[in-house]
């Protein structure tokens, strides 16, 4: 995936183990919803990655990439930290 801007970092709770982890770029909010999500399932998870996606390609602004990762992790019930 290409170097792209990022975007202002949100904080998430792991379901597993309790740790946050924090998610500063599109990348790391795809590779989070991939490999760390509590459910693969739902339209805001699937849009999700879809914009980070579309972010890597050039196509979107970062901050679109944030917004969908908090909608999905409120999809999702995964806890965030302000």
């Amino acid at each position: 995936m290409n170097d792209v801007p990022n975007f202002s970092p949100v904080c998430v709770v792991q379901s597993q183990t309790g740790e946050t982890r924090t998610v500063g770029s599109p990348a790391e909010a795809w590779k989070t919803l991939l490999d760390d999500w509590p459910s693969d399932e739902g339209d805001c998870f699937l849009s999700a990655l879809l914009i980070c996606i579309d972010v890597q390609n050039g196509e979107r602004a970062p901050e679109e990439a944030r917004v969908a990762f908090i909608a999905a992790a409120v999809e999702a019930g995964v806890p965030l930290l302000s």
